[in-house]
Protein backbone atom coordinates (compact mmCIF):
# COMPACT_ATOMS: atom_id res chain seq x y z
CA UNK A 1 0.00 0.00 0.00
CA UNK A 2 3.04 2.09 0.83
CA UNK A 3 4.28 1.44 -2.51
CA UNK A 4 1.25 2.30 -4.13
CA UNK A 5 0.85 5.82 -2.46
CA UNK A 6 4.47 6.25 -2.99
CA UNK A 7 4.13 5.69 -6.99
CA UNK A 8 1.11 8.03 -7.15
CA UNK A 9 2.63 10.58 -5.20
CA UNK A 10 5.93 10.41 -7.54
CA UNK A 11 3.75 10.28 -10.82
CA UNK A 12 1.61 13.33 -9.68
CA UNK A 13 4.80 15.05 -9.05
CA UNK A 14 6.52 14.03 -11.61
CA UNK A 15 3.30 15.05 -14.28
CA UNK A 16 3.38 18.55 -12.42
CA UNK A 17 7.30 19.04 -13.34
CA UNK A 18 6.70 18.33 -16.76
CA UNK A 19 3.76 20.48 -16.86
CA UNK A 20 5.83 23.64 -15.22
CA UNK A 21 8.48 22.74 -18.06
CA UNK A 22 5.71 22.89 -20.92
CA UNK A 23 4.81 26.23 -19.55
CA UNK A 24 8.35 27.82 -19.31
CA UNK A 25 9.74 26.26 -22.85
CA UNK A 26 8.42 27.34 -26.31
CA UNK A 27 6.65 25.58 -29.00
CA UNK A 28 8.13 24.36 -32.09
CA UNK A 29 8.62 27.83 -34.54
CA UNK A 30 6.94 28.36 -37.27
CA UNK A 31 8.52 29.72 -40.33
CA UNK A 32 6.81 32.01 -42.20
CA UNK A 33 8.28 33.52 -45.35
CA UNK A 34 8.37 36.62 -47.47
CA UNK A 35 9.25 36.83 -51.37
CA UNK A 36 9.25 40.37 -51.87
CA UNK A 37 9.48 42.89 -54.87
CA UNK A 38 8.95 46.19 -55.52
CA UNK A 39 8.98 49.13 -58.57
CA UNK A 40 8.97 46.50 -61.85
CA UNK A 41 8.42 48.56 -65.27
CA UNK A 42 9.55 46.17 -67.75
CA UNK A 43 7.89 42.97 -68.79
CA UNK A 44 11.18 41.07 -69.21
CA UNK A 45 15.11 42.35 -67.39
CA UNK A 46 17.02 45.24 -67.94
CA UNK A 47 20.91 45.36 -68.29
CA UNK A 48 21.67 41.87 -68.06
CA UNK A 49 19.26 41.45 -64.81
CA UNK A 50 16.31 38.58 -64.91
CA UNK A 51 12.66 39.99 -65.42
CA UNK A 52 9.26 38.46 -64.40
CA UNK A 53 10.02 34.86 -66.19
CA UNK A 54 13.69 34.64 -64.19
CA UNK A 55 11.60 35.78 -60.70
CA UNK A 56 8.94 33.36 -61.23
CA UNK A 57 12.08 30.19 -61.07
CA UNK A 58 13.29 31.71 -57.90
CA UNK A 59 9.59 32.19 -56.09
CA UNK A 60 8.95 28.41 -57.39
CA UNK A 61 12.48 27.29 -55.58
CA UNK A 62 11.38 28.94 -52.51
CA UNK A 63 7.93 27.78 -52.19
CA UNK A 64 9.25 24.00 -52.39
CA UNK A 65 11.85 25.26 -49.63
CA UNK A 66 9.27 26.84 -46.81
CA UNK A 67 5.72 25.96 -46.76
CA UNK A 68 4.46 29.12 -45.46
CA UNK A 69 4.89 31.91 -47.96
CA UNK A 70 3.66 35.31 -48.40
CA UNK A 71 4.47 36.76 -52.15
CA UNK A 72 4.35 40.63 -51.67
CA UNK A 73 5.04 43.56 -53.81
CA UNK A 74 6.36 47.11 -53.05
CA UNK A 75 4.13 48.86 -55.72
CA UNK A 76 4.73 50.80 -58.77
CA UNK A 77 4.07 48.35 -61.48
CA UNK A 78 1.63 49.64 -64.28
CA UNK A 79 3.87 52.43 -65.36
CA UNK A 80 6.23 53.71 -67.01
CA UNK A 81 7.51 51.75 -69.83
CA UNK A 82 7.31 52.10 -73.39
CA UNK A 83 4.50 48.78 -73.76
CA UNK A 84 2.82 50.17 -70.10
CA UNK A 85 2.25 53.63 -72.05
CA UNK A 86 0.57 52.16 -74.75
CA UNK A 87 -1.48 49.43 -73.01
CA UNK A 88 -1.47 51.38 -69.36
CA UNK A 89 -0.25 48.54 -67.35
CA UNK A 90 -2.74 45.35 -68.54
CA UNK A 91 -0.03 43.06 -69.45
CA UNK A 92 1.85 44.15 -65.80
CA UNK A 93 -1.10 43.12 -63.72
CA UNK A 94 -1.34 39.81 -65.80
CA UNK A 95 2.12 38.73 -65.24
CA UNK A 96 1.68 39.81 -61.20
CA UNK A 97 -1.26 37.60 -61.23
CA UNK A 98 0.96 35.11 -62.86
CA UNK A 99 3.79 34.95 -60.20
CA UNK A 100 0.59 34.67 -57.45
CA UNK A 101 1.43 37.45 -55.74
CA UNK A 102 -0.85 37.47 -52.63
CA UNK A 103 -0.91 41.63 -51.41
CA UNK A 104 0.91 44.61 -52.79
CA UNK A 105 0.55 48.56 -51.71
CA UNK A 106 -0.21 51.08 -54.22
CA UNK A 107 3.06 52.94 -55.41
CA UNK A 108 2.90 56.35 -56.93
CA UNK A 109 3.39 55.32 -60.52
CA UNK A 110 -0.28 53.51 -60.50
CA UNK A 111 -1.73 56.82 -60.84
CA UNK A 112 -0.07 57.59 -63.52
CA UNK A 113 -2.75 57.84 -65.84
CA UNK A 114 -5.30 58.69 -63.47
CA UNK A 115 -7.26 57.21 -60.61
CA UNK A 116 -9.87 55.33 -63.20
CA UNK A 117 -7.38 53.34 -64.40
CA UNK A 118 -5.66 52.87 -61.46
CA UNK A 119 -9.21 51.33 -60.38
CA UNK A 120 -9.39 49.22 -63.43
CA UNK A 121 -6.56 47.92 -62.98
CA UNK A 122 -6.37 46.62 -59.60
CA UNK A 123 -10.35 45.26 -60.13
CA UNK A 124 -8.02 43.07 -62.54
CA UNK A 125 -5.95 41.55 -59.88
CA UNK A 126 -6.22 38.31 -58.15
CA UNK A 127 -5.16 39.90 -55.05
CA UNK A 128 -5.83 43.13 -52.75
CA UNK A 129 -3.93 46.07 -53.30
CA UNK A 130 -3.38 48.12 -49.83
CA UNK A 131 -3.76 51.66 -50.07
CA UNK A 132 -4.76 52.76 -46.01
CA UNK A 133 -3.99 55.96 -46.39
CA UNK A 134 -5.28 56.53 -49.88
CA UNK A 135 -8.71 58.25 -49.56
CA UNK A 136 -11.35 59.20 -51.79
CA UNK A 137 -13.81 62.32 -51.93
CA UNK A 138 -16.01 60.58 -49.30
CA UNK A 139 -13.07 59.32 -47.09
CA UNK A 140 -13.19 55.63 -47.72
CA UNK A 141 -9.73 53.41 -49.10
CA UNK A 142 -9.98 54.82 -52.99
CA UNK A 143 -9.44 53.01 -56.40
CA UNK A 144 -10.64 49.43 -54.75
CA UNK A 145 -8.13 49.20 -52.50
CA UNK A 146 -7.84 47.38 -49.00
CA UNK A 147 -7.24 49.39 -45.96
CA UNK A 148 -6.11 46.38 -43.94
CA UNK A 149 -5.64 42.44 -44.58
CA UNK A 150 -5.37 39.49 -42.45
CA UNK A 151 -4.37 35.94 -43.77
CA UNK A 152 -3.90 32.69 -41.60
CA UNK A 153 -0.59 31.70 -42.37
CA UNK A 154 0.38 28.02 -40.95
CA UNK A 155 -0.67 28.87 -37.11
CA UNK A 156 -0.53 32.64 -37.12
CA UNK A 157 -2.55 35.32 -37.90
CA UNK A 158 -0.44 38.08 -40.21
CA UNK A 159 -1.85 41.48 -40.67
CA UNK A 160 -1.43 43.32 -43.46
CA UNK A 161 -1.50 47.63 -43.95
CA UNK A 162 -0.52 49.61 -47.21
CA UNK A 163 1.37 53.22 -47.32
CA UNK A 164 1.52 55.49 -50.23
CA UNK A 165 3.72 58.29 -50.18
CA UNK A 166 1.80 61.49 -50.42
CA UNK A 167 4.44 63.06 -52.05
CA UNK A 168 2.23 60.89 -55.19
CA UNK A 169 0.25 64.01 -55.59
CA UNK A 170 3.09 65.89 -56.92
CA UNK A 171 4.69 62.42 -58.51
CA UNK A 172 2.06 61.37 -60.52
CA UNK A 173 -1.79 62.23 -61.50
CA UNK A 174 -4.14 61.37 -58.60
CA UNK A 175 -6.66 63.61 -59.39
CA UNK A 176 -7.56 66.18 -57.03
CA UNK A 177 -10.36 63.84 -54.91
CA UNK A 178 -7.57 61.65 -53.97
CA UNK A 179 -6.14 62.60 -50.69
CA UNK A 180 -3.16 60.90 -48.71
CA UNK A 181 -3.64 60.55 -44.99
CA UNK A 182 -0.94 61.51 -42.32
CA UNK A 183 1.81 58.53 -42.73
CA UNK A 184 2.51 58.06 -39.32
CA UNK A 185 -1.62 58.77 -37.87
CA UNK A 186 -2.42 55.80 -40.70
CA UNK A 187 -0.24 53.71 -40.01
CA UNK A 188 -1.05 53.83 -35.71
CA UNK A 189 -4.19 53.30 -36.60
CA UNK A 190 -4.23 50.67 -38.88
CA UNK A 191 -1.68 48.58 -36.46
CA UNK A 192 -4.59 49.03 -33.61
CA UNK A 193 -7.35 48.29 -36.18
CA UNK A 194 -5.20 44.98 -36.38
CA UNK A 195 -4.23 44.00 -33.18
CA UNK A 196 -8.31 44.22 -32.09
CA UNK A 197 -8.85 41.78 -34.92
CA UNK A 198 -6.41 39.26 -33.78
CA UNK A 199 -3.25 39.79 -35.76
CA UNK A 200 -0.05 38.59 -34.14
CA UNK A 201 2.60 39.49 -36.63
CA UNK A 202 2.03 43.15 -38.64
CA UNK A 203 3.87 43.57 -41.71
CA UNK A 204 3.50 47.17 -43.30
CA UNK A 205 3.98 47.46 -46.70
CA UNK A 206 5.21 50.53 -47.86
CA UNK A 207 6.18 52.62 -51.13
CA UNK A 208 7.68 56.04 -50.03
CA UNK A 209 11.35 57.42 -49.43
CA UNK A 210 13.53 54.94 -47.00
CA UNK A 211 14.01 57.65 -44.47
CA UNK A 212 10.42 57.95 -44.24
CA UNK A 213 10.38 53.88 -43.10
CA UNK A 214 13.11 54.45 -40.96
CA UNK A 215 10.46 57.12 -39.00
CA UNK A 216 8.14 54.03 -39.19
CA UNK A 217 9.74 52.22 -37.01
CA UNK A 218 10.58 54.41 -34.43
CA UNK A 219 7.15 56.24 -34.11
CA UNK A 220 4.30 52.92 -34.75
CA UNK A 221 4.82 50.26 -32.44
CA UNK A 222 3.45 47.10 -32.99
CA UNK A 223 5.54 46.64 -36.34
CA UNK A 224 6.98 42.94 -37.26
CA UNK A 225 8.70 44.11 -40.99
CA UNK A 226 8.33 47.19 -43.33
CA UNK A 227 8.12 45.33 -47.16
CA UNK A 228 8.41 48.29 -48.66
CA UNK A 229 9.31 50.06 -52.68
CA UNK A 230 10.26 53.60 -54.36
CA UNK A 231 14.15 54.09 -53.73
CA UNK A 232 15.12 51.34 -55.86
CA UNK A 233 17.51 49.83 -53.41
CA UNK A 234 18.27 46.42 -52.64
CA UNK A 235 18.76 46.76 -48.99
CA UNK A 236 17.53 45.00 -45.27
CA UNK A 237 18.74 46.21 -42.19
CA UNK A 238 16.76 46.19 -38.58
CA UNK A 239 15.98 49.49 -36.86
CA UNK A 240 14.13 49.65 -33.75
CA UNK A 241 13.80 45.90 -33.59
CA UNK A 242 11.40 46.10 -36.86
CA UNK A 243 13.14 44.10 -40.53
CA UNK A 244 12.97 46.54 -43.39
CA UNK A 245 13.65 45.26 -46.58
CA UNK A 246 14.02 46.98 -50.42
CA UNK A 247 14.52 44.49 -53.39
CA UNK A 248 15.81 47.09 -55.86
CA UNK A 249 13.53 47.63 -58.95
CA UNK A 250 12.60 45.46 -62.19
CA UNK A 251 12.92 42.06 -60.77
CA UNK A 252 16.93 42.30 -60.67
CA UNK A 253 16.29 40.96 -57.07
CA UNK A 254 14.00 38.79 -55.00
CA UNK A 255 14.03 40.15 -51.37
CA UNK A 256 13.77 36.49 -49.36
CA UNK A 257 12.75 37.28 -45.17
CA UNK A 258 12.41 34.49 -42.99
CA UNK A 259 10.77 34.83 -39.89
CA UNK A 260 10.78 32.10 -37.43
CA UNK A 261 8.09 32.49 -34.84
CA UNK A 262 6.88 31.29 -31.66
CA UNK A 263 4.87 32.33 -28.48
CA UNK A 264 6.95 31.29 -25.80
CA UNK A 265 4.97 30.82 -22.28
CA UNK A 266 6.31 31.40 -18.88
CA UNK A 267 4.75 32.18 -15.50
CA UNK A 268 1.47 32.53 -16.61
CA UNK A 269 2.26 35.16 -19.27
CA UNK A 270 2.82 34.84 -23.47
CA UNK A 271 5.61 36.61 -25.18
CA UNK A 272 5.99 36.21 -29.09
CA UNK A 273 9.63 35.16 -30.35
CA UNK A 274 10.40 36.52 -33.66
CA UNK A 275 13.67 35.61 -35.45
CA UNK A 276 14.14 37.11 -38.90
CA UNK A 277 16.73 36.37 -41.13
CA UNK A 278 17.02 37.43 -44.98
CA UNK A 279 18.53 36.90 -48.15
CA UNK A 280 18.40 39.22 -51.18
CA UNK A 281 18.39 37.06 -54.35
CA UNK A 282 20.18 38.31 -57.75
CA UNK A 283 18.11 36.88 -60.57
CA UNK A 284 20.76 37.25 -63.58
CA UNK A 285 21.56 34.52 -65.22
CA UNK A 286 18.65 31.95 -63.40
CA UNK A 287 16.62 29.34 -65.64
CA UNK A 288 13.26 31.41 -67.12
CA UNK A 289 10.52 29.74 -66.09
CA UNK A 290 9.35 29.20 -69.55
CA UNK A 291 5.19 29.74 -69.21
CA UNK A 292 6.09 33.23 -67.86
CA UNK A 293 8.69 33.56 -70.61
CA UNK A 294 6.33 32.19 -72.95
CA UNK A 295 3.75 35.13 -72.14
CA UNK A 296 6.68 37.82 -72.34
CA UNK A 297 7.98 36.82 -76.03
CA UNK A 298 4.49 37.23 -77.05
CA UNK A 299 4.06 40.78 -75.24
CA UNK A 300 7.13 42.01 -76.98
CA UNK A 301 7.00 40.45 -79.92
CA UNK A 302 3.70 42.29 -80.68
CA UNK A 303 4.89 45.57 -79.50
CA UNK A 304 8.31 45.42 -81.65
CA UNK A 305 5.86 44.82 -84.58
CA UNK A 306 4.41 48.22 -83.98
CA UNK A 307 7.54 50.44 -82.44
CA UNK A 308 10.34 48.76 -84.64
CA UNK A 309 10.28 51.23 -87.59
CA UNK A 310 13.51 53.66 -87.54
CA UNK A 311 13.42 56.77 -87.20
CA UNK A 312 17.45 57.84 -87.65
CA UNK A 313 20.82 57.56 -85.84
CA UNK A 314 22.79 59.05 -83.30
CA UNK A 315 26.43 59.97 -83.88
CA UNK A 316 27.34 60.27 -80.03
CA UNK A 317 26.71 58.16 -77.45
CA UNK A 318 23.19 58.98 -75.60
CA UNK A 319 23.45 58.11 -71.82
CA UNK A 320 19.92 57.98 -70.09
CA UNK A 321 20.83 56.38 -67.20
CA UNK A 322 19.12 57.39 -64.23
CA UNK A 323 22.15 58.84 -62.18
CA UNK A 324 23.32 60.79 -65.23
CA UNK A 325 19.49 62.52 -66.27
CA UNK A 326 19.22 63.57 -62.39
CA UNK A 327 22.40 64.65 -61.51
CA UNK A 328 23.98 66.53 -64.39
CA UNK A 329 23.71 67.63 -67.98
CA UNK A 330 22.98 64.46 -70.08
CA UNK A 331 23.53 64.63 -74.09
CA UNK A 332 19.72 62.86 -74.28
CA UNK A 333 18.53 66.06 -71.93
CA UNK A 334 19.80 68.46 -74.27
CA UNK A 335 18.65 66.63 -77.59
CA UNK A 336 14.91 66.20 -75.76
CA UNK A 337 14.64 70.13 -74.44
CA UNK A 338 15.83 71.41 -77.81
CA UNK A 339 13.70 69.54 -79.60
CA UNK A 340 10.53 70.57 -77.52
CA UNK A 341 12.08 74.15 -77.48
CA UNK A 342 12.28 74.69 -81.63
CA UNK A 343 8.80 72.83 -81.97
CA UNK A 344 7.12 75.61 -79.77
CA UNK A 345 9.38 78.53 -81.05
CA UNK A 346 10.24 79.19 -76.77
CA UNK A 347 12.91 80.86 -75.35
CA UNK A 348 13.55 77.90 -72.69
CA UNK A 349 13.02 74.42 -73.03
CA UNK A 350 12.42 72.54 -70.18
CA UNK A 351 12.05 68.91 -68.68
CA UNK A 352 12.42 66.56 -65.56
CA UNK A 353 14.82 64.14 -65.46
CA UNK A 354 12.40 61.89 -63.66
CA UNK A 355 10.50 61.73 -67.23
CA UNK A 356 13.49 60.34 -69.20
CA UNK A 357 12.85 56.74 -68.18
CA UNK A 358 15.10 54.62 -70.44
CA UNK A 359 17.89 54.11 -68.10
CA UNK A 360 20.66 52.70 -70.55
CA UNK A 361 23.40 53.83 -72.95
CA UNK A 362 22.98 54.07 -76.61
CA UNK A 363 26.43 53.69 -78.55
CA UNK A 364 27.79 55.80 -81.62
CA UNK A 365 25.88 55.18 -84.62
CA UNK A 366 23.04 52.92 -83.16
CA UNK A 367 19.78 53.29 -84.38
CA UNK A 368 17.11 54.78 -83.36
CA UNK A 369 13.34 53.79 -83.46
CA UNK A 370 10.19 54.39 -82.05
CA UNK A 371 10.54 51.96 -79.37
CA UNK A 372 13.46 53.82 -78.31
CA UNK A 373 12.17 56.92 -77.79
CA UNK A 374 8.86 55.61 -76.41
CA UNK A 375 11.21 53.95 -73.72
CA UNK A 376 12.46 57.59 -72.90
CA UNK A 377 9.41 59.45 -72.80
CA UNK A 378 7.37 56.72 -71.56
CA UNK A 379 4.73 58.91 -69.62
CA UNK A 380 2.47 60.11 -72.60
CA UNK A 381 3.18 63.78 -71.71
CA UNK A 382 2.82 66.70 -74.16
CA UNK A 383 4.63 69.71 -74.91
CA UNK A 384 2.76 73.13 -73.08
CA UNK A 385 4.01 76.40 -73.74
CA UNK A 386 4.16 78.78 -70.77
CA UNK A 387 4.30 82.45 -69.60
CA UNK A 388 6.99 83.06 -66.68
CA UNK A 389 8.93 85.98 -65.25
CA UNK A 390 12.57 85.65 -65.04
CA UNK A 391 11.64 85.20 -61.19
CA UNK A 392 9.49 82.33 -62.34
CA UNK A 393 12.62 81.03 -64.32
CA UNK A 394 15.26 81.24 -61.40
CA UNK A 395 12.71 79.48 -58.72
CA UNK A 396 11.93 76.88 -61.68
CA UNK A 397 15.38 76.34 -61.57
CA UNK A 398 16.16 76.73 -58.18
CA UNK A 399 13.78 73.53 -57.74
CA UNK A 400 15.69 71.71 -60.05
CA UNK A 401 18.59 71.38 -57.86
CA UNK A 402 16.65 71.36 -54.35
CA UNK A 403 17.27 67.67 -54.35
CA UNK A 404 20.33 66.71 -56.81
CA UNK A 405 21.92 64.89 -53.39
CA UNK A 406 19.07 62.27 -53.71
CA UNK A 407 19.37 62.03 -58.05
CA UNK A 408 15.52 63.28 -57.17
CA UNK A 409 13.56 63.12 -60.44
CA UNK A 410 13.24 66.77 -60.45
CA UNK A 411 16.22 67.84 -61.74
CA UNK A 412 16.18 69.86 -64.87
CA UNK A 413 17.59 69.50 -68.22
CA UNK A 414 17.46 72.53 -70.23
CA UNK A 415 17.66 74.55 -74.16
CA UNK A 416 18.61 77.97 -74.38
CA UNK A 417 19.22 78.42 -70.72
CA UNK A 418 22.43 77.65 -68.71
CA UNK A 419 23.18 78.11 -65.20
CA UNK A 420 26.00 77.44 -62.11
CA UNK A 421 24.92 76.34 -59.48
CA UNK A 422 26.48 75.35 -55.71
CA UNK A 423 24.71 72.50 -53.71
CA UNK A 424 26.62 73.00 -50.37
CA UNK A 425 24.70 75.99 -50.09
CA UNK A 426 21.05 76.10 -48.57
CA UNK A 427 17.68 74.90 -50.91
CA UNK A 428 16.06 78.11 -52.64
CA UNK A 429 19.81 79.86 -52.54
CA UNK A 430 22.13 77.38 -54.50
CA UNK A 431 21.23 79.04 -58.00
CA UNK A 432 24.59 80.84 -58.79
CA UNK A 433 24.15 82.59 -62.46
CA UNK A 434 21.71 82.07 -65.18
CA UNK A 435 21.52 82.72 -68.77
CA UNK A 436 18.47 82.80 -71.37
CA UNK A 437 19.93 82.90 -74.86
CA UNK A 438 23.67 83.81 -73.50
CA UNK A 439 22.36 87.04 -71.83
CA UNK A 440 22.30 87.37 -67.84
CA UNK A 441 18.71 86.30 -66.76
CA UNK A 442 16.14 89.26 -66.14
CA UNK A 443 13.99 88.65 -63.38
CA UNK A 444 11.66 91.05 -64.24
CA UNK A 445 11.60 90.31 -68.13
CA UNK A 446 8.97 87.44 -69.83
CA UNK A 447 10.45 84.38 -71.10
CA UNK A 448 8.06 81.75 -73.15
CA UNK A 449 9.02 78.45 -71.61
CA UNK A 450 8.37 74.95 -73.36
CA UNK A 451 7.82 72.08 -70.99
CA UNK A 452 5.78 68.69 -70.75
CA UNK A 453 2.19 68.87 -69.17
CA UNK A 454 3.32 66.85 -65.86
CA UNK A 455 5.29 69.64 -64.70
CA UNK A 456 3.52 72.14 -65.94
CA UNK A 457 0.80 71.51 -63.85
CA UNK A 458 2.87 71.23 -60.10
CA UNK A 459 4.53 68.06 -61.16
CA UNK A 460 7.80 66.96 -59.11
CA UNK A 461 7.91 70.16 -56.58
CA UNK A 462 7.37 72.51 -59.61
CA UNK A 463 4.85 74.46 -57.41
CA UNK A 464 6.14 77.67 -59.41
CA UNK A 465 4.97 76.26 -62.82
CA UNK A 466 1.26 75.64 -61.80
CA UNK A 467 -1.45 78.43 -62.28
CA UNK A 468 1.03 80.28 -64.85
CA UNK A 469 -0.57 81.52 -68.13
CA UNK A 470 -0.73 78.89 -70.78
CA UNK A 471 0.08 79.70 -74.07
CA UNK A 472 -0.06 76.25 -75.61
CA UNK A 473 -2.36 74.28 -73.31
CA UNK A 474 -2.52 70.23 -73.01
CA UNK A 475 -5.75 70.21 -75.31
CA UNK A 476 -3.85 71.96 -77.57
CA UNK A 477 -0.19 70.30 -77.58
CA UNK A 478 1.45 67.47 -79.18
CA UNK A 479 3.12 64.05 -77.43
CA UNK A 480 6.34 64.76 -76.20
CA UNK A 481 7.80 62.07 -78.02
CA UNK A 482 6.18 62.60 -81.13
CA UNK A 483 8.26 65.62 -81.16
CA UNK A 484 11.75 63.99 -80.42
CA UNK A 485 10.70 61.84 -82.88
CA UNK A 486 10.15 64.34 -85.35
CA UNK A 487 12.75 65.78 -84.48
CA UNK A 488 15.20 62.86 -84.93
CA UNK A 489 13.42 62.41 -88.44
CA UNK A 490 14.03 65.63 -89.55
CA UNK A 491 17.88 65.63 -89.44
CA UNK A 492 18.53 61.87 -90.24
CA UNK A 493 21.52 62.51 -87.72
CA UNK A 494 21.36 63.68 -84.48
CA UNK A 495 25.15 65.06 -82.86
CA UNK A 496 23.96 66.69 -79.46
CA UNK A 497 26.95 67.48 -77.01
CA UNK A 498 27.58 68.75 -73.88
CA UNK A 499 27.84 72.59 -73.70
CA UNK A 500 27.85 73.34 -70.49
CA UNK A 501 24.38 74.43 -69.65
CA UNK A 502 24.61 73.12 -66.27
CA UNK A 503 27.68 73.66 -64.06
CA UNK A 504 28.27 73.13 -60.80
CA UNK A 505 30.32 74.96 -58.93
Amino acid sequence: MKIQMFSKTFFVALASAFLLLAASASADPTKITFLHTNDIYHTSGINGNGGFAELATLMKAERERSPNIVTTFGGDLISPSIMSGLSKGKEMIALVNMIETDVAVLGNHEFDFGPDVTAERVSESTFPWLATNVFDETGEVAVGGKSTLIMDVGSFKVGFFGILTPQTVSLSAPGKDIVFGNVVETANKAVKSLQDEGAEIIVALTHMNMSDDVDLTAEVKGLTAILAGHDHVPATFMRNGVVVMQSGSDGAYLGVLDLDVEWIESRGKKRLSVLPSWKMVATRGVTQDPEIAATVAKYEADLDKQLGNAIGRTMVQLDSRRGTVRTREAVIGDLIADAIREDVKADIGFTNGGGIRGDKVYDPGTVLTRKDILTELPFGNVTVLLELTGKDVKEMVETGVSEVEDAAGRFGQYSGLAFTYDKTKPVGERVVEIKVGGKTLDLEKTYTVATNDYVAGGGDGYAVLKGKKQLIDASGGTLMATTVMNYIKARGEVSPAIDGRISEK
